[in-house]
């Protein structure tokens, strides 16, 4: 589940709200529905904690973007024509190129990846 809704914070985040919503009526509601478990109380209290878990985590992960992206296309001697900006509710990201949001999406889930992996 808090994979799915991690998916679907990097589609919001790249404008991309049509997808982030049809994943969000079928794979979240379907992966909400099999983790629901215990009191409908509980399960609610699962799902928010989850949804606010990811969304975090995305918003921290744009922002170490934000910052590293820009110095490492420096280092490498490209040009930045990469910019994110926050907007109210979710973080945004505005790609010049398809290829470079999805490569910010992978970044991104890599250093999710790395941090669920690494010890307490």
């Amino acid at each position: 589940m808090g994979e799915v809704f991690r998916r679907i914070c990097v589609l919001r985040s790249q404008g991309r709200a049509g997808e982030a919503q049809q994943l969000e009526d079928t794979e979240f509601a379907a992966a909400a529905a099999l983790a629901a478990a215990g009191t409908p109380l509980e399960a609610e209290a699962t799902l928010q904690r989850v949804i606010a878990e990811e969304a975090a985590g995305v918003a921290q992960a744009l922002a170490v973007a934000e910052i590293l992206i820009p110095r490492l296309l420096e280092g490498l001697g490209a040009v930045p024509r990469l910019r994110l900006s926050p907007a109210p509710g979710a973080p945004r990201a505005r790609a010049a190129a398809p290829a470079e949001a999805r490569g910010i999406a992978d970044f991104i889930d890599e250093m999710l990846s790395q941090e669920r992996r690494a010890p307490a």
